[in-house]
């Protein structure tokens, strides 16, 4: 619980706190009056009962919220208020799930440790005074250096923590060969440095990264704290641990390690284990504050690079203020998308874009397979790079068919075979297990592909061969979850085939006869369907067989019908169009195409109509 959380919880029992930590005051109106925080009678010191929440000390000058108050009736660092003041309400820490360690620490020996003399001139070198390496009882010492067999002079830097000394390190001030000598004490508690120096009522701080710097900060009036082992992670910030409910206090803590990468690397670790809700990274214009005074820097000049800092939020998460730009380009550059469908009328209110889902839908035999081939094909003629997932076709008969929708062929010659083969060399990727996938080895082979091949388009046929059962709806549910974070991970588009209920297929499908959970039609981008008129097909038979004489009623209404309607059911991007478009499923080439429009050789480049009569030109005869 945070010091602003506690204060609001204690001033809801104002008039209950002021007794018990005032119990020689009296009742004024709506105030609880006293001498001063001592207790002795007199009226200088009020509490407001009326819901002002403020108490004042009119003789010395002391205000606050009742931490404040806790803080100088009992003469204690807040962190001990916070304690107590939870115990009186009655409260209990969300995480106090564990005891606290037993461990026993040592006590440090004091040893070369000496008078403050030579510290001063060293420090006052650093633009630290003498009065700040008082605050923290900063003395002289020496430590021994073995290389040359004698000692060094240095600085002792005593870590006090409520009154008791738990570390003191020794840092020598004359440098052999540029190397700086550090001598701390073994087996002692790891702390912070600075708490002998902070004011017990503060609840901001900074956090530095060594015990000059944190003089620095204190030689221009900011409350400051070192991390005992410098920067990096692991081991380096075992301290958290030990002083970890110590810092509950602080509202805001400020990270000013130094600026480099082992330093960020530290911040990001303290800040995760604090809560990065609390934290701010400083960016200093130099290494650490201590070359910031050096270079002349004043405390406001300081300040404002405080103020500046960021908040660790987390990557996904930023300010509307960030995305201006963003906004701009949705207003102003036209989405192009990934690449357009094979159906022209359709790409007027349509694209297929990156980092979407798009459900294809549809009754077995209607052809749901052929329009996603037909649609992939047009993605690699338009430069995308595809990779299909083909669970009920073996790899050779999946690649079959799609030379098949290729070259407009159903009988290529093995030239053409191969010919088509080596166009989708570097356009097609096949995921070649036949049978049920399980789906968390599919999107791992996606990763690596979408990693190494850079694919733009993942194709899943089907919904039914990636290891759920038909009535598992969480599991369905969680794979649809799983999709949308990779299309959106690695800004990719993916097709997923599905089946549709039992119904009847004589009535277009629509968004509600998807099988399945309503996760599958509620998570997607889009959700497209694909309706064959078999009625008409069985009524044009009977049409060539027999003549008009053989039709009925319900002959002649399926012939007014569309051979084959694709159906965009659902569209989030874009203006949200949704519609049919008619077409017709092309025997030879299995593409499904608009209404008098040609299928397309896309080895050729051009309509399979243009290819046919240049054949015909060169004497070339041809049988479909």
């Amino acid at each position: 619980m945070s010091p602003a959380e506690l204060s609001v919880k204690l001033w809801d029992q104002a008039d209950r706190v002021a007794r018990y930590l005032l119990p020689n005051g009296h009742k004024e109106a709506n105030e609880w009056c006293v001498g001063s925080v001592d207790g002795e009678a007199g009226k200088s010191l009020k509490v407001n009962l009326a819901g002002k929440k403020t108490w004042a000390d009119f003789a010395s000058g002391d205000s606050g919220d009742l931490l404040d108050l806790w803080v100088l009736v009992r003469n204690c660092p807040l962190h001990d208020a916070m304690r107590e003041a939870k115990e009186f309400l009655g409260l209990k820490d969300d995480d106090q799930h564990f005891q606290n360690k037993k461990q026993s620490f040592s006590k440090p020996t004091k040893k070369g440790v000496k008078k403050a003399d030579s510290c001063y001139s060293y420090l006052e070198s650093r633009r630290i005074g003498r009065a700040t390496v008082d605050k923290f009882k900063i003395s002289d010492a020496v430590v021994w250096y073995a290389e040359e067999n004698r000692e060094l002079p240095a600085l002792a830097f005593p870590y006090i923590r409520n009154g008791e000394l738990l570390q003191v390190k020794r840092i020598s001030t004359e440098r052999p060969n540029g190397k700086k000598i550090i001598m701390a004490e073994a087996g002692c508690e790891p702390c912070l440095f600075g708490w002998q120096a902070l004011d017990k009522t503060t609840r901001s701080l900074i956090l530095c990264e060594g015990e000059i710097d944190c003089l620095s900060y204190a030689q221009i009036g900011l409350p400051a704290l070192s991390v005992p082992f410098g920067g990096g992670k692991g081991a380096k910030q075992q301290w958290i641990e030990y002083e970890y409910h110590n810092l509950d206090r602080f509202e805001e803590i400020w990270l000013s390690l130094d600026n480099d990468d082992v330093g960020r690397e530290a911040a990001k670790e303290i800040a995760r284990r604090l809560g990065e809700h609390r934290c701010r990274l400083v960016e200093l214009p130099h290494k650490d504050i201590n070359e910031c005074l050096q270079q002349g820097m004043s405390g406001d000049d300081v300040f404002q690079y405080l103020e500046r800092a960021k908040h660790f939020d987390p990557d996904e998460l930023c300010s509307a203020g960030d995305l201006l730009q963003e906004t701009f380009d949705a207003f102003e550059r036209r989405d192009l998308g990934l690449f357009t469908t094979p159906w022209p009328s359709l790409n007027y209110n349509f694209k297929f874009r990156s980092s979407e889902l798009t459900l294809v839908n549809g009754v077995n035999g209607h052809g749901k397979t052929e329009l996603v081939g037909h649609i992939a094909i047009e993605a690699m003629s338009q430069g995308a790079r595809v990779c299909m997932a083909s669970l009920e076709l073996k790899p050779g008969k999946m690649l079959a068919r799609l030379t098949r929708q290729t070259i407009c062929t159903a009988t290529p010659q093995r030239s053409e075979i191969q010919q088509t083969n080596e166009w989708f060399s570097d356009r097609l990727w096949v995921f070649k297990l036949t049978g049920t996938a399980k789906a968390d080895r599919l999107l791992e082979i996606f990763a690596y592909a979408r990693r190494r091949y850079g694919i733009d388009l993942f194709v899943i046929d089907n919904l039914a061969k990636c290891g759920f059962d038909e009535e598992d709806a969480s599991g369905q549910k969680a794979f649809i979850d799983s999709l949308c974070d990779f299309k959106n991970e690695h800004n990719c588009h993916i097709i997923l085939v599905t089946h549709s209920r039992k119904t009847d297929e004589r009535v277009p499908t629509g968004k509600m006869d998807v099988k399945g959970t309503g996760a599958l039609t509620d998570m997607p981008d889009n959700v497209m369907s694909v309706w064959r008129n078999v009625a008409r097909e069985l009524a044009q038979r009977k049409l060539d067989k027999q003549g008009p004489q053989a039709l009925d009623d319900s002959d002649k209404k399926a012939l007014d019908m569309m051979p084959s309607l694709i159906r965009l059911l659902k569209q989030r991007e874009g203006e949200g169009w949704i519609g049919d478009i008619g077409a017709t499923f092309d025997p030879r080439s299995h593409q499904f195409l608009e209404m008098n429009k040609p299928a397309i050789n896309y080895l050729a480049g051009k309509p399979q109509s243009e290819v046919d009569m240049d054949w015909e030109m060169n004497n070339v005869s041809r049988i479909a």
